[in-house]
Parts: C-alpha cells; structure tokens; sequence
C-alpha cells in the first residue's frame, strides 16, 4: 500500500523540484548539489533533443485546437468515460475470476 502511494505522488513531485531547478529557483532547489546543478544547466541549454521537447510541449500547451496537451482537471464527460472503462475492466476481471476461480491482477 505505501508503496502505491509512493509510486502515484512521487512522479509529479520530483517533476515539479526538477522545474524549480530549471526555472532557477534557488530558493526551492538547494537540496540540490551546486555542481549538480550547474551540469544540469548546461545539459538543458545546450542538449538539443531536450530543446525541442521543451519548445513542441509548449506549443501544444499554448495551441487553442486541442485541450489535450493543456495542464489542469479534466472535464466531466473524460472523467465519467475514465470511471465507466476502469468500471468495466472490474467487473470483467471480478466475473471472470468467479467463473475460473483464479485471481487476475
């Protein structure tokens, strides 16, 4: 159990220190090594594959056609499909494991 809980929040707040320290905000980063930090400055202005993901995920955050790539909740109606699939995939593997009296994980 605690290992899921590490392995849901852990993710998105390493990701969110790693932004402070790319957004040089000292205040929040200084668990972080000052060499580590320095070779991570240069890594994200010289490395040119991490350019261009920088660049396109912005893009597609700042594009007005499609609310797929913005940050932020998601609406009612995904929300609802999201439950009603994880819903069905349940009760499938509940019927299923009553049928052949095996577990499915």
């Amino acid at each position: 159990m605690v290992r899921k809980i590490f392995d849901h929040w852990m993710p998105s707040q390493l990701q969110q220190m790693m932004e402070d320290v790319r957004e040089r905000r000292d205040h929040l980063s200084i668990w972080l090594r000052p060499n580590i930090k320095k070779t991570l400055y240069v890594h994200w202005e010289t490395d040119e594959g991490f350019k261009h993901h920088r660049l396109t995920n912005r893009a597609n955050r700042a594009s007005a056609r499609s609310s797929k790539y913005t940050s932020g909740s998601a609406t009612f109606i995904k929300t609802k499909a999201g439950l009603i699939c994880n819903l069905f995939h349940f009760v499938i593997k509940f019927i299923l494991s009553l049928t052949f009296n095996v577990i499915i994980t």
